[in-house]
């Protein structure tokens, strides 16, 4: 990607807490320190990390005026569409934003967002990932400077992802998953790229039978508390029963010796179909 028309590659990236940081490609092939894009008035461009967090970045020129718009995928939110006020080499980015939509007003959701032209009918769809696994095609019945994106078709079904022991391979993909479009074994026809989080238990001390059985024993003791819990108003005997649940849980810690593990994983589908169709299949 060539933020400001140098000839350079650079890199734009989002961030967890909803900023959006630039790093300059060098002549040399390195990349400057990170800048942190701001808006029109100077102050950081950030999504509100009340609402949208895990923001993704791509640029797209939205209204054909020749330079590039930012356009804004996350985990919690819309996608969003930040205006370039300035231009193709020194881009401004407008302190509005607005969320892209269908053509029956419904606001389009997805953890990342990628345009690419996915039924080779000349205009850029939108393709987005999603929080649950999913991979969406919003098909462009517009032109490149007036989209108008139908309804969304599933190009990769939600996968069911669960929990696996720690290094085992997955036999599909997670979650929270992000999305790129390409040609990967040039073949004409556009490919997903599809990366996503995925958790493997370990357990490096396993119980045994005695300590098995005390911890069942606790098990069934919290979960008769909690429901008793459940059903009681607040007051003396509420806070009695919370102090219970309390105790107990504090017990169980020495039992609890799973240990839970974050993974990235990057999937391959490869089309089967025609450019027109939206079968893929996975590699």
């Amino acid at each position: 990607m060539d933020y400001d028309a140098d000839g350079l590659t650079d890199i734009l990236t989002g961030s967890y807490t909803g900023q959006f940081y630039l790093f300059r490609g060098q002549a040399n092939g390195s990349y400057a320190q990170r800048e942190l894009l701001v808006n029109e008035t100077g102050a950081t461009l950030l999504m509100p990390f009340d609402t949208v967090y895990s923001v993704t970045a791509e640029l797209v020129d939205m209204d054909a005026d020749g330079d590039l718009d930012l356009i804004v995928g996350a985990r919690s939110g819309t996608v969003q569409v930040v205006t370039n006020i300035g231009t193709r080499k020194a881009p401004i980015w407008s302190k509005d934003r607005s969320p892209l939509k269908t053509t029956a007003g419904i606001e389009i959701k997805g953890s990342n967002a990628h345009h690419a032209d996915w039924d080779g009918d000349g205009f850029r769809d939108l393709i987005v990932g999603s929080e649950h696994g999913q991979v969406r095609w919003y098909r462009n019945t517009g032109k490149n400077d007036a989209p108008r994106y139908a309804a969304a078709s599933v190009l990769v079904r939600q996968a069911g992802h669960s929990r696996q022991e720690e290094g085992s391979t997955p036999t599909a993909h997670g979650q929270r998953v992000k999305v790129h479009v390409t040609d990967w074994n040039g073949d004409g026809l556009v490919d997903l790229l599809v990366g996503d989080v995925t958790w493997q238990q370990s357990t490096p001390n396993p119980l045994n039978k005695a300590e098995a059985a005390k911890k069942l024993k606790l098990d069934r003791e919290l979960s008769s508390v909690r429901s008793k819990l459940s059903s009681t108003a607040k007051g003396a005997e509420r806070d009695q029963l919370q102090e219970q649940v309390d105790s107990i849980r504090k017990k169980l810690r020495p039992y609890n010796r799973t240990k839970s593990h974050t993974h990235g994983w990057v999937w391959l589908y490869l089309r089967t179909g025609k450019a027109s169709e939206a079968s893929v299949d996975r590699r």
